[in-house]
Formats: C-alpha cells, structure tokens, sequence
C-alpha cells in the first residue's frame, strides 16, 4: 500500500509544482517600478526633463500598465511574449501642468510612443522598449 501511494502522489506534487511555477512566473521587467531616462529615435534619444518623472509599472497579474507619463497618471493594458511587447487601451488623466517647461509635450511623447511599442529588452537594470516607428524608451529601475 505504501508503495501505491508513493507512485500515486509523488506524480500529482510534481505536477502540481510544475503548475504553479508555469503560472505564477513573472517575466524580468513586471512587478517593479521603471523610471523612464531617455526616449525617441534610437541614436538621437533625449533625456527626460530635468524636475519631471516618468514611470511605469506592468502588473503581471492584470497585464496592466500604470504609472505617472510626467504630469497626468496613466494606464492601460499590455501582452507581452518572448521578446514582443504590445501597449493598448493607453488613457490618462487630464491635468494641466505648466513646469517644467515643456512637460506637457514630453508628456504626449512618451504616451505616443508607449503605443507604439514592439518589443522589449532587458539588461543590468535597464528595460529598453523599441516602437514600430524605431523610437525607444529606456528605462531604469527605481
């Protein structure tokens, strides 16, 4: 009888481990805060205005997408497989924000470009987003 059970339940916790390591594994940029340090057409990038934050964090749990786009607070949702990564049902809130100079059109940038987003990387800390229009978004932890 023991030996009944050992050869019946060894199988059913080794599968049920394997279950929950497959669902439960999180890819290496979700679950954590990224602090947006450059964007646009890769080789020409700028910086992020100095006095403004741009942040993101993808829920692994809802494929959702929040964060602060510099100004407004932004949301939406995403898929990510492999190396590809899509952005969709992207909206904000709708504050006005008069400094730094310049944030508001930073702001419609970085939002722009987090649709269209194609891919991403990660490496040493650093998430790299690559857009359909070549652009890139770089981003580090917080």
């Amino acid at each position: 009888m023991n030996y009944l059970v050992k050869v019946l339940i060894i199988p059913l916790v080794l599968l049920a481990i394997g279950f929950v390591a497959c669902t439960s594994a999180a890819l290496d940029f979700e679950d954590m805060e990224w602090v947006l340090e450059s964007y646009g057409e890769t080789g020409n990038t700028q910086l992020v205005i100095e006095g403004s934050e741009i942040t993101a964090t993808f829920d692994s749990a809802t494929h959702g997408v929040n964060g602060s786009a510099g100004c407004n607070h932004y949301f939406g949702d995403y898929e990510a497989d492999n190396s590809e990564l899509s952005i969709s049902s992207v909206g904000s809130t709708e504050m006005a924000c008069m400094e730094p100079e310049g944030v508001m059109e930073q702001e419609q940038q970085y939002l722009h470009l987090l649709i269209l987003a194609e891919s991403y990387e990660t490496d040493d800390g650093q998430l790299r987003i690559t857009c359909s229009d070549g652009s890139v978004l770089v981003f580090i932890k917080d």
